[in-house]
């Protein structure tokens, strides 16, 4: 049987210009659909890359924005602390009536125990900064660069004179602080402690580190001068607003919100409670809450553990999406608890000693009476149960409801 094609009537009307018309919109078809699938990748490419690049400023700049807040602390703590002790010089008739907590800060002011610690710069940028070539080629701009670089080197540059220079060494040693924390009875009450201030105002190593405070202070604005303008420069240069970095800081994949009055009423254990330390906020109904503080101490004269219980309590508020707490100074309790706990007979003298040392006020209860009113920031993540409490310029801390 033979069988004859029948072209379908589309293609019986087309003449050889119109099977070339036809050809032709389809090569244009083609042509477009590859022009629109690579432009949108490059499209989508470049505004990736343009994302990339604004992220890794941001990084940059709120790196160089949280170490010149440092440096601003060291320095309102230079001139806080060079008042009081300068004042005291001037009135040494008046050490008796002088607060105790301006003593305080005069021993913080010329011991080397805490000193450096608010000085731990982060380096974690600034070796990524150094070290990878991806984070030049995306952040492509010259000026920028240079004003990164500059600022690390001149962060070194401060570490190091802030660590090494001799204007800025304490006036007591390490050995002579041990000596008169753990080896005297220059501390143990505050009529010794104003003794013993009274006795350091006077010496010749506390005299030359105090008139040196200027230096000290001149240093801090210069560096605070220059990179303060530096980083403006930066955030014109990479067009980076104010909001910008504000959304950047506060940037969180967490579903957290303010938490309520109702929602708080419990107990909460902190996440840094562990079998050596526990810690625990009891929020009440009426208003009033209570922190205790549970410690496990080892100590090598004793067989077993000594617990040191102690708390503090007042009233707390919420005042707008803020957690507020009122601290009463007079609710300050501690206990040491001894049971399971022995010792040879020739170390009692040593045991009685560490007694004493750990029924002093520890500095974070101080830390609360000085204050008085703390403000935290509150955040409750999604089920209710995990609580963040922040205060300004602190490290968060996180808790858990137990109760």
């Amino acid at each position: 049987m033979n069988a004859k094609f029948k072209m379908p009537k589309f293609g019986r009307k087309l003449t050889g210009s119109g099977v070339m018309k036809e050809l032709l919109l389809t090569t244009l078809a083609t042509t477009i659909s590859i022009v629109l699938t690579f432009g949108t990748a490059h499209f989508v490419e470049q505004r990736q890359a343009k994302q990339a690049r604004r992220l890794m400023a941001m990084t940059i700049i709120n790196d160089i924005d949280e170490s010149i807040e440092k440096v601003r602390k060291i320095l309102e703590e230079e001139e806080m602390e060079y008042t009081i002790t300068k004042y005291m010089m001037e009135n040494m008739d008046r050490i008796d009536s002088i607060g105790i907590d301006s003593l305080y800060y005069f021993m913080d002011y010329v011991t080397p125990s805490t000193y450096g610690e608010n000085l731990e710069f982060k380096k974690n940028n600034e070796s990524i900064f150094n070290s990878s070539q991806d984070t030049w080629r995306t952040l492509n701009d010259k000026k920028f660069l240079s004003n990164v670089q500059e600022f690390y080197n001149d962060r070194i540059f401060f570490e190091h004179r802030y660590k090494e220079h001799i204007y800025f060494q304490k006036p007591l040693t390490r050995d002579e602080e041990f000596q008169l924390v753990m080896n005297s009875n220059d501390l143990v009450d505050d009529e010794s402690y104003r003794s013993t201030c009274r006795r350091l105002l006077q010496s010749l190593p506390v005299v030359c580190y105090t008139e040196y405070s200027r230096y000290r202070i001149e240093f801090y604005e210069g560096f605070l001068k220059k990179n303060v303008n530096l980083n403006e420069e930066n955030k014109f240069l990479m067009n980076i607003t104010e909001q910008d970095m504000k959304d950047f800081v506060n940037q969180t994949f967490r579903t957290i919100r303010p938490v309520k009055e109702s929602e708080l009423a419990g107990i909460w254990q902190s996440a840094n409670s562990n079998d050596t330390y526990q810690e625990t906020i009891d929020f009440h109904k009426d208003h009033t809450f209570a922190i205790h503080y549970v410690e496990y101490l080892s100590y090598y004269a004793l067989l077993g553990k000594m617990i040191r219980r102690y708390s503090i309590a007042g009233r707390w508020a919420m005042e707008g999406d803020s957690l507020v707490y009122y601290v009463d100074r007079k609710s300050y309790k501690m206990a040491i608890d001894e049971n399971g706990v022995s010792y040879h007979p020739k170390t009692a003298n040593d045991v009685e000693d560490f007694k004493k040392r750990i029924s002093r006020k520890p500095s974070v209860i101080e830390g609360m009476e000085k204050q008085h009113r703390i403000v935290l920031a509150t955040n409750l993540d999604q089920s209710g149960t995990r609580l963040e409490l922040m205060r300004t310029a602190k490290e968060a801390g996180h808790y858990r409801r137990i109760k």
